[in-house]
């Protein structure tokens, strides 16, 4: 989380009790609208099991949690069978009285983390990156010359093992507090010097690489890690837990946009340099870090419930119906990969452990990969069952978002999750 909060805070007021009777008459629309994508709310799961899809319970209930949670908007989505359920439901802004819509971009935050991955994933199919090769070999950088940094790999950064913090508070040396590969470490920064280990293998910057390699073979046209003009109509506001305005990476993304056309250099190709470069043009208060940089691959993605659910739909897609085929879809790894992707790198506890790029749950309910997502007034969660082929995306536009996202998966599950008692940082 950032510390500076209050410098790319909005001016929002608090919420006001006026806007819950219209939430409860935007869901009411809700449930007289045709069903997305061939949903049905009243089907049967594709293994037999419950749903997922929501039901008309669960909708009709959503404006009171809206309330209670004191989260103004919600968009949530659905992968089950093949198909994808979504809807929103609430404020994306209390003062211009903008309804959370399908459009409706959001600070997807973390959940960034595990797209990348995946690309990541994809190259060493490729043979462009070896996920056990010191990535000091790939970008031998001062900063990362520790001795313990030299040993970290693309598989200790997507299992976070690398040692290192979450976020560093001062510049200096990336300095891992334990042997890469020893101890669960959740780290931002990790995922942030693999991104420019990625820039520098692929000679691309990583906004332009993650959209030719995955977003746009996805048809994820409403996602990026970086602003677009085109946001700012859809954009969600973030609330903190007074209710009052409080944006980041979109905040940052806004000024960043406008460096980039006085430097005639589109967001989508600015590299490691440029951002450091902007960064004090964007808050000369804030030191150089990597968390107030963009593009950041594990911080500064904006997305949307529905384009979100397009990654999870690879992700849980099923087998081609060949023995050890990979998995289907435009980016399917390799059955050795897949099966990696899977296979716990490091423990959490009885139920919980990491995988590579996301986390494990495993318990009588079976096994579900997880990803929260946290900046500052923007909270998500994604879960996923590849072994059912469904999952589940919550995005949310404020700080309270737990509260509200821990009921919806619960809700659309039909079970209580480990992942949610984890501490996260």
């Amino acid at each position: 989380m950032l510390d500076r909060r209050r410098f790319i805070a909005g001016g929002a007021a608090a919420l006001a009790a006026v806007a819950q009777p219209e939430i409860a008459r935007a869901v009411q629309q809700a449930l007289r609208a045709p069903e997305p994508d061939g949903g049905s709310p009243d089907g049967g799961s594709p293994d037999g099991g419950p749903a997922w899809t929501p039901d008309r319970s669960l909708l009709r209930t959503l404006p009171r949690w809206l309330e209670l949670s004191a989260v103004p908007g919600v968009a949530l989505a659905v992968v089950e069978g093949g198909r994808t359920w979504q809807r929103g439901f609430g404020r994306a802004s209390v003062e211009r009285r903008v309804g959370v819509a399908d459009d409706t971009v959001f600070e997807g935050a973390s959940l960034g983390k595990p797209v990348f991955a995946h690309a990541v994933l994809r190259l060493a199919d490729a043979g462009v990156l070896d996920l056990d090769r010191p990535l000091y070999d790939y970008l031998p950088v001062e900063e990362a010359a520790d001795r313990r940094m030299r040993r970290v790999t693309a598989r200790h950064v997507l299992g976070h093992t690398t040692g290192l913090p979450n976020w560093r508070r001062e510049p200096g040396p990336l300095v891992p507090a334990s042997d890469p590969g020893s101890t669960f470490s959740y780290s931002g920064e990790g995922f942030f010097f693999l991104q420019r280990v990625v820039e520098r293998v692929t000679d691309t910057p990583i906004a332009r690489l993650m959209h030719e390699r995955v977003f746009a073979p996805l048809g994820m046209r409403d996602t990026s890690y970086v602003w677009r003009a085109d946001f700012e109509a859809r954009m969600a506001t973030g609330y903190d837990e007074k209710g009052e305005g409080l944006d980041t990476y979109a905040a940052i993304g806004r000024r960043a946009e406008e460096i980039a056309r006085s430097w005639k250099k589109p967001l989508a190709e600015w590299r490691y340099d440029d951002a450091v470069r902007a960064a004090p043009l964007i808050q000369p208060a804030w030191p150089v870090l990597p968390v107030f940089l963009t593009p950041n691959v594990a911080a500064s993605l904006l997305t949307t419930a529905r384009d979100y659910a397009r990654f999870l739909a690879q992700l849980v897609a099923p087998a081609d119906g060949v023995a050890g085929a990979a998995t289907g879809g435009p980016l399917a790894l390799a059955p050795a990969t897949r099966r990696a992707l899977l296979t716990p790198q490091v423990r959490l506890n009885s139920a919980l452990a990491w995988g590579l790029g996301w986390g494990l749950e495993e318990d009588e309910q079976g096994r579900a990969l997880w990803q929260w997502g946290a900046n500052l007034s923007f909270r998500a969660f994604a879960l996923a069952e590849p072994d059912h082929g469904r999952a589940v995306v919550v995005l949310t536009n404020s700080l309270n978002g737990p509260k509200l996202y821990q009921r919806v998966v619960t809700a659309v599950t039909g079970h209580d999750h480990a992942a949610f008692l984890w501490p996260f940082l």
